[in-house]
């Protein structure tokens, strides 16, 4: 089961739901700190998913799955988890939450520890106007020690 990391600005929800599929030992603090070294914005100045590379160095396995497969999380009890962004159409800018065996955890402000995916859906898009992306990132933890890099 993922535990809750709330947003600490208006803009790091990506930190918050990295850290939080993470999971220990990766802190808020750590996952923003590795960030830094990873670049934001290509030299087209397209935003670079800098959590893919991240997560897989760290030892992560991870793939763009359908919409649909979110469904299936409860079956991996908690091995097999997700990233699910979505556009906010009420306030104009991107969003990422976590999923897991339980549900959606959202790292914005005053958000419950978990919430049904079909009722987060349903609330996030008549409440917000939310745009859920077509896949999400399924990440597998790997059974070797999180923070070991391959050689």
């Amino acid at each position: 089961m993922i535990t809750r990391i709330p947003q600490r600005t208006q803009d790091d929800c990506v930190t918050c739901v990295v850290a939080m599929v993470m999971g220990s030992p990766y802190s808020y603090e750590r996952v923003l700190a590795d960030s830094e070294k990873y670049p934001k914005i290509s030299g087209e100045g397209r935003f670079i998913s800098w959590w893919e590379t991240y997560l897989r160095e760290e030892g992560f396995q991870t793939a763009y799955r359908p919409f649909s497969d979110l469904y299936s999380l409860p079956r991996f009890g908690g091995s097999v988890v997700g990233l699910l962004g979505m556009y906010l159409t009420h306030r104009r800018k991107g969003h990422v939450v976590a999923v897991d065996e339980l549900g959606v955890v959202d790292p914005s402000d005053n958000a419950p520890a978990h919430i049904a995916l079909q009722d987060y859906v349903v609330w996030a898009r008549t409440q917000r106007g939310a745009e859920f992306h077509k896949e999400f990132l399924r990440v597998t933890r790997s059974v070797r020690m999180p923070g070991h890099k391959r050689r």
